[in-house]
């Protein structure tokens, strides 16, 4: 009998930890788009008047299998551009890992982004 229930458990573990795997490893993922853009920060006030500055940073949306994943990215440097051929359509390298996504560039590297928003992708 307890042979049984250890046999019973074992095998609900089991199932029960594949249910939850993450897959990991790069996947191809297909970009939506990627854009520069830029928020304000109020650098001073003259006068009760806020004198702005606009940083940029990048945005990324791109679509798996089953969800679309929009995440962004400061710049390290001002002289930091998106690779040109992350158009919409291409077909990157990437991986998720909780909060980031990680894009492989075309030259190996990877360039990690902070996930902001993740929806389900519309059947094409």
């Amino acid at each position: 009998m307890s042979g049984r229930v250890l046999l019973a458990l074992v095998l609900f573990l089991v199932l029960g930890a594949a249910s939850f795997a993450v897959e990991s490893g790069n996947l191809p993922l297909t970009i939506v788009r990627a854009e520069v853009k830029t928020r304000d920060r109020v650098v001073a006030w003259v006068v009760n008047t806020p004198i702005y500055n606009e940083d940029p940073y990048f945005e990324v949306a791109v679509r798996s299998a089953k969800t679309v994943i929009v995440a962004e990215r400061d710049p390290e440097n001002r002289h930091e551009i998106l690779p040109e051929d992350w158009k919409p359509g291409a077909i990157v390298q990437g991986r998720v890992d909780k909060h980031h996504l990680f894009l492989r560039r075309p030259n190996g590297t990877e360039l990690r982004f902070i996930i902001t928003r993740r929806s389900k992708a519309r059947p094409e």
